[in-house]
C-alpha cells in the first residue's frame, strides 16, 4: 500500500470499495483472482522495478 500511497489509493487502483479491500487484507474474504493478479501488477511496476536504460546520444551527424 505504501507504493501507491495508502489504502484508499490501492482500492481505487484495484477498482474495489475500500471496505472490500479491508476484508481481503484482514483475511475475512478471499480476493478474486483478477484482484490478486492486478495487485501483482502494482508490485511489478513499483519502485524496485527495473527502469529502461536511458539512451545517450554520443554524436550527431549533420546533413550537408
Amino acid at each position: 500500500m505504501r507504493t501507491l500511497g495508502g489504502h484508499e489509493r490501492l482500492a481505487a487502483v484495484l477498482n474495489v470499495p475500500a471496505e472490500k479491500l479491508s476484508a481481503w487484507l484482514s483475511g475475512e474474504e478471499m480476493p478474486p483472482l483478477e484482484a490478486f493478479l492486478d495487485s501483482l501488477d502494482v508490485i511489478a511496476d513499483g519502485p524496485y522495478a527495473p527502469r529502461p536504460a536511458r539512451r545517450v546520444r554520443v554524436a550527431a551527424i549533420r546533413n550537408r
